[in-house]
């Protein structure tokens, strides 16, 4: 009896026993789903990585009284959160975290087991890493005696690595001018719409070169990058080519000759100029920047950017090229070619937003029977106080990023066998396609990076996949 009585005894805790791993393993499973689950959740919606999940989570990258509990009531232009997934809306997010109750991984199959949400935290200032923190159980187990909590780590780099949009519209407080036609760009199509969950009928995937790995996206209005401001005062690094007494045939050779002493005053043709000038030193920020009242060139002249070097045009007035003119694109080919070694020269170009760079000039310089016109003589007050219009033709070839808010911008003609005319990006208020043409009218490069010091205003945080997790002990 004494013999029986023992294997009984041993069965019944080899039985515990298994009831308590399988208990385990399920609950170890739900884990892992309620895990997936959040992850997916931080996927579909990547500005809410860098924020915690409730206001009083312990962690130095915590920001205080923006976090996931209250979602529904951030400020959208500045945390980039999106509103137009459904997997993951800002009452979503929210309501995802105040889930710390058990919850079903399938109410159809209770088999599965159950998760709680426990935390998001972000433990470093720079918010490079986030913590997520998930348990499981097995459905039946209210005694917790198979409880699993997870954690997994997240890495993050702060938004600013993307792509930049090839054609983005601000679309000015929702009035649209815009018409594509079947303009194409090769590059997302980024819009600031009144209606930012519904794509606007006259853009069309057709607009897209490779409409399978580019996007049409929408968003609120208030989402548009702002052009800098020019120093009022002498700063290293930054240089006025606005002189009151310039007439327009001067003021145009500065730019195209790219003289550093007194310019022409007689018409150059076909020139070449090459920025930064020879003395010039950069800004802090490693730049060159220069003022300029207008860029308008129609013939075969050409501006260089240095290899390795990065210029900064802040135009007054229009943008208007045309004939061959090349800026920043070596070579005489369709397409603009690169250095065999080191980086190609990077240009940016602001356009005049309510007269932040000045007034380009009315009237006549001098004096005499027939004194010659200023900078922008004709032009109204509007026009010489904002960057109103840009206009290129489908013979020149451009490199920059062309940011222009007040802008409406066009590529002109129908060369059926010309395309990609400019190389970068064009942000403006609005594009009028004159003719149809199905040509890539931009062809984009950089990132969000290259351009703006507030990339990550604009970008989502980039975030890696999580790869194992780390089992804690639960309290």
């Amino acid at each position: 009896m004494t013999i029986g009585a023992a294997l009984v005894a041993r069965s019944q805790v080899d039985q515990v026993t298994a009831i308590s791993q399988r208990s385990t393993a399920q609950g170890e499973a739900a884990a892992e789903a309620g895990l997936a689950l959040y992850q997916n959740l931080i996927t579909n919606n990547r500005a809410i990585a860098a924020y915690c999940s409730a206001t009083n989570t312990a962690g130095d990258g915590c920001q205080g009284s923006t976090a996931w509990i209250n979602a529904n009531s951030w400020n959208r232009t500045t945390t980039g959160i999106g509103i137009c997934n459904s997997d993951a809306t800002p009452l979503g997010i929210q309501n995802a975290a105040a889930r710390t109750n058990w919850t079903n991984i399938d109410a159809n199959d209770l088999a599965k087991g159950q998760y709680r949400f426990i935390e998001y935290t972000l433990p470093n200032a720079n918010r490079t890493t986030g913590r997520l923190t998930v348990e499981g159980r097995s459905a039946n187990d209210a005694q917790r005696a198979g409880v699993t909590r997870l954690r997994a780590e997240i890495s993050i780099r702060a938004g600013g690595s993307s792509p930049v949009p090839a054609l983005w519209l601000r679309l000015n407080g929702g009035t649209n001018n815009s018409n594509l036609r079947n303009n194409r760009f090769n590059g997302n199509i980024r819009l600031n719409t009144t209606t930012p969950c519904t794509i606007p009928t006259w853009v069309t995937t057709s607009n897209l070169s490779n409409p399978a790995t580019q996007s049409i996206v929408t968003e609120p209005q208030s989402g548009f990058p702002d052009t800098p401001t020019f120093p009022t005062t002498s700063t290293t690094g930054y240089y006025n080519l606005t002189v009151d007494t310039d007439t327009r045939i001067q003021s145009d050779n500065r730019i195209w000759t790219a003289t550093t002493g007194a310019p022409s005053t007689s018409v150059t043709t076909n020139t070449t100029g090459t920025f930064p000038r020879t003395g010039d030193v950069p800004a802090a920020d490693g730049r060159y920047h220069y003022r300029i009242d207008r860029l308008v060139r129609s013939d075969n002249s050409r501006i260089n950017i240095t290899d390795n070097r990065e210029v900064v045009f802040y135009v007054r007035s229009e943008i208007n090229l045309g004939g061959n003119v090349r800026i920043n694109c070596a070579g005489t080919g369709a397409t603009c070619t690169v250095p065999t070694s080191g980086s190609i020269g990077r240009l940016i170009i602001y356009g005049n937003v309510s007269n932040r760079y000045g007034t380009c000039r009315d009237g006549t310089v001098g004096t005499g029977t027939n004194p010659p016109p200023a900078p922008c003589n004709g032009a109204t007050l509007g026009d010489r106080q904002n960057t109103n219009r840009i206009q290129i033709s489908e013979t020149a070839r451009i490199r920059a990023l062309i940011l222009a808010p007040n802008a409406t911008a066009n590529i002109t003609g129908s060369n059926s066998s010309a395309t990609g005319f400019f190389t970068g990006a064009m942000w403006v208020n609005n594009w009028s396609a004159p003719v149809n043409n199905n040509k890539i009218m931009i062809n984009t490069e950089g990132s969000y990076g290259d351009y703006l010091n507030n990339a990550s205003a604009f970008d989502l945080p980039a975030i890696s996949p999580v790869r194992s997790w780390t089992r804690l002990q639960v309290p």
